[in-house]
């Protein structure tokens, strides 16, 4: 007999995790392996997307600043995996959150969204350590956050956490188109897609935050009658980090907001630069047409002017044997 699916907000609100099962997420041999196969695979990935950005594009060739390329490549990276990710992390999380499943099944569930968490870390992990000499405060300070709240996860996986911490790192998946704008900035600034990109980026990113803050206040809302010993202070933590994050999301808005100003103005200043450009070249080109016609013209009046001498040459040596002619009779 076949399950028949329950949706409900119970267990986003109510649903409760003991700590015992929720250590047991973590030490699975299954797990593990998993855990350990997506980080080679994805430092793998940045060695095969650098190689591809080094045989397509000349812009990414030409930035002679090591750092500056590596900023890039992370873009990318992290554009290509978020994006990727979005469908079936949204999967899981929707059944986690708002389906009615068996313990053993929430368990599961929790496994395949610790995944998805462990890449998105180790990308910030990765990234903090590769921009050791260049990252903006603001963002070594947020990947830091994140990382040390993965690590509170860890240490205290109770229910609140669990759902909290999900929440946070799922909607990472959504600066994806975010990325993708700031990679266009950089290899394609003229261009006109540029700015839309970084447009579409702004709306997805800043969009989704307002959910983001509702769907962590619906878990902390249900979490604070937990009965599960000490979880009022993690209540209470997690609805600080959530408060700091979404001032830090909003504030970096602004900074791609003014990104996306300056884009247009490099896309509309191009544009005029290759109207006047295409104006001089019709007008070079009208001025050789001219001149050409011109010289056909001298041309056609010198072999005019050749023409009238042969023939009054002619006339003149007819003129004068009919001359001769006339003495001899």
């Amino acid at each position: 007999m076949s399950q028949v699916t329950t949706w409900s907000l119970d267990p986003l609100l109510h649903g409760h995790l003991p700590t015992p099962v929720g250590e047991s997420i973590f030490v699975n041999i299954t797990f593990l392996q998993k855990f350990y196969f997506v980080i080679m695979m994805l430092s793998i990935t940045y060695t095969i997307v650098h190689k591809v950005l080094l045989c397509n594009f000349e812009k990414y060739r030409e930035i002679r600043t090591r750092g500056k390329q590596i900023v890039v490549l992370h873009h990318v990276v992290e554009a290509l995996i978020l994006t990727i990710s979005i469908p079936f992390f949204t999967y899981y999380m929707i059944k986690v959150n708002f389906q009615i499943h068996e313990l053993g099944e929430v368990v599961s569930l929790f496994r395949a969204i610790a995944i998805f968490f462990a890449i998105i870390m180790m990308m910030y992990i990765m990234e903090i350590a590769s921009r050791y000499d260049g990252m903006r405060p603001i963002i070594l300070f947020h990947h830091l956050l994140s990382c040390t709240d993965g690590l509170m996860l860890l240490l205290f996986p109770t229910s609140v956490m669990f759902k909290t911490a999900s929440i946070l790192v799922y909607f990472i998946v959504f600066e994806a188109f975010t990325f993708v704008g700031l990679f266009m900035y950089r290899i394609f600034p003229n261009s006109k897609v540029t700015p839309k990109i970084i447009l579409a980026g702004m709306i997805m990113f800043g969009g989704t935050r307002p959910i983001q803050v509702l769907w962590i206040g619906a878990a902390i809302v249900g979490s604070w009658g937990d009965e599960q010993a000490g979880t009022k202070w993690q209540v209470i933590m997690q609805s600080i980090v959530t408060i700091v994050l979404t001032v830090l999301q909003f504030w970096t808005l602004q900074i791609h907001f003014n990104l996306w100003k300056r884009s247009q103005r490099s896309a509309q200043q191009h544009s005029i630069e290759q109207h006047d450009n295409f104006d001089a070249d019709a007008g070079a080109d009208a001025v050789n047409v001219k001149a050409i016609s011109i010289n056909d013209n001298s041309s056609g009046d010198d072999e005019d002017e050749d023409i009238d001498e042969e023939s009054q040459e002619t006339h003149e040596r007819n003129g004068g044997k009919e001359k001769e002619i006339a003495t001899a009779n």
